[in-house]
Parts: C-alpha cells; structure tokens; sequence
C-alpha cells in the first residue's frame, strides 16, 4: 500500500501541485494529480495499522517506550537526509533558510523547530508531513487503548471531529490534526478486526469473482464522492481515510493475485520514506525551470525521470546509512530502551 501511496504523492505534486511558477496542467494529468493528495490519508492509514500490530498495552513506561523506539527510527532516517540536502540546497542551488521560514522571525529557533521536525512551514515545503506523525506517534498508545476498547465509538468520534473540525479551535494546529487523524484512526480498526476476520477471508477466497467486483465497485464510489462534491461536506480529504480503505480492500481482494504488480509495488514501498523526504527538492527547488517545460516532459515525461531519479537517490540514500551505520545505531538505541 505504500508502493501505491507514493506513486500518488510523485503524481499530486508533480501535476496536482505543482511549483507556484510552474505553468498548470490540465485534463487527465491534473485530475489524477489532485486525486493523488490521497496519499497523505494512506500513510497515516498505514502508520496507524503498523503500529497497532506492533502495539502491546501493558503499562504506561512500556508506552514510553514504544513511541521512543517509533522516533529513533523516524528521527535517524530524517537526520540522514536533513544534513545532506538542506545544506546542498542552500549552498548550490540558492535557497536561503529565510526564504522558508521567512524573514522577520528567529532563523535559527525556527531552523531547530525543522531539526526535530516540526517546523511548519518547513525549509521543505511537504515535511509539513513530520509535524503530523510525530504528534499521531505520540498520541497512539492512548487512541490505540480507546479503539481498542471500543472500537465502533473511536470511529465515530474520529468522524465527529472531521466532520465539526471548523468549528473547533485548536491552538498551533496548522496541520489540521482533526481531518487527518481519521485515516490513522480507521488503520489501527483495520487492524483490530482483521485478526477477527478468518470468516470474511475464507468467504473472499470462495467467492474471489464477487469481492473483486465489489471491492472495484466501493472503489469507483469513494474516488468519484472525493473528487466530486455530492455529499455536503463530505469531499475532497475529508473522504481520503474511506478511500484508502477501499484501497486497502482492493489490495486484499485484488492486486494481491498479481504477484509482479506486488513486487514492484513493494519495491516502491520499501523506499516510501526516502522518496517522500527528498522528491520535492528535485521537483521544486534543483530542476523546476526545465523539469516543466517541453511538451514531452509535461505529457509524463517529468514523472517518469522524477521517479527514477528519486529511486537513484534513495539506493544511494540505503548504502549511505548503511556503510555509516545507521541502523546498526538504531537497532543499538531501540535494545536499550
């Protein structure tokens, strides 16, 4: 599933939003672009699921524990490529830290707040992403205990603050917690439930013909109410959590018969996190003024050398944590909590 959420992310920001002087697209370049924002919904579904399989509720110092495991990772990986690229960008291609965090505010308060990843904006303009999961991670073991405990009423709840969310005031959320804590909510149910779910799952082998046909047809139906206004207040990334849903059951019902289709997906998946922490600086801030331009670039051109490019840079990424250490590190750090 991360596979497919960063292809979307590669898809929404290359067509659906693009660099603020990038000429727009248009047609099916752009609708696909801006479907692609469902990316966001399906990475907290996915957080929200992993880390409930992972999740044993014991006491309130092995919850401790668990979330600083979680952020040694998370923080590891994003050090790695913090050091390399910001510096990079701001020698190379000049891009100043005040021309992200902007110019009359502390520069180096803000520049510690995107250290510890959460400085919004950021000096990359999509690790707005970071300030969210942190705060989900931190937030889990409690959600994780309630969905457990009552798992219908935390969906419900979670719906109930989407739905409301205008008209709640929550000081310093730039980051619209209240919309985005839906698909994480809806992974962690996922997950509470597929452990009960032997009977669907032998009912979805003898029946494959009906659960693919089905699991298409809720498909079909959460991207055209996202994409299209039909139900008040019910569109756009209010319906991504749903919509990754109906993905997820696509996976489940689906994509899994096609073993090639998988491995490639799980390749992709597998360098999720690299490509989301490094594609904007090629797509806004190295090579915008001709990653846009030329009618074969912008006919799909861009994506596909963004893409490859982004899979080089990740490669590069993994052999650099790994002759450095970064693992061995954080595999030293996580024992000992």
């Amino acid at each position: 599933m991360k596979g497919i959420a960063i292809l979307a992310m590669l898809f929404h920001h290359m067509y659906g939003a693009p660099p603020p002087d990038v000429m727009p697209y248009s047609g099916v370049l752009e609708w696909i672009g801006v479907l692609g924002k469902v990316c966001v919904a399906m990475f907290l579904f996915c957080s929200g699921y992993g880390l409930a399989a992972q999740y044993k509720s014991i006491s309130l110092k092995d919850d401790v524990k668990f979330v600083l495991r979680r952020l040694t990772k998370f923080y590891l990986n994003y050090w790695v490529i913090f050091i390399i690229f910001v510096p990079i960008t701001i020698f190379l291609f000049n891009r100043p830290l005040s021309a992200a965090y902007g110019e009359h505010v502390n520069i180096a308060k803000r520049f510690i707040y995107d250290i510890f990843g959460v400085q919004n904006p950021a000096y990359n303009i999509t690790w707005w992403f970071n300030k969210l999961i942190i705060i989900l991670y931190l937030l889990f073991p409690l959600l994780c205990r309630a969905i457990r405990l009552l798992p219908w009423l935390g969906v419900l709840v979670s719906i109930v603050l989407v739905r409301f969310l205008a008209h709640i005031h929550i000081p310093f959320d730039n980051i619209d917690i209240c919309t985005w804590q839906l698909p994480f909510v809806l992974g962690m149910v996922w997950n509470c439930y597929e452990a009960k779910g032997a009977r669907i799952q032998e009912w979805l082998e003898k029946h494959k013909s009906v659960a693919i046909i089905s699991s298409l047809c809720i498909l079909i139906c959460a991207i055209i109410i996202r994409m299209y206004p039909i139900i008040p207040r019910w569109s756009g990334i209010r319906m991504d959590g749903f919509l990754s849903c109906a993905i997820a059951l696509c996976i489940v019902t689906t994509l899994r018969h096609f073993s090639h289709a998988m491995d490639v997906l799980s390749f992709f998946g597998k360098h999720s996190m690299n490509i989301y922490m490094t594609h904007t600086f090629i797509n806004w801030y190295w090579c915008k003024d001709w990653l846009h331009t030329g009618e074969w670039l912008r006919g799909g051109g861009n994506l596909l050398i963004l893409t490859i490019l982004c899979l080089l840079i990740s490669l590069a990424l993994e052999f650099i944590k790994q002759k450095a250490g970064i693992y061995k590190l954080a595999d030293m750090i996580i024992k000992h909590l």
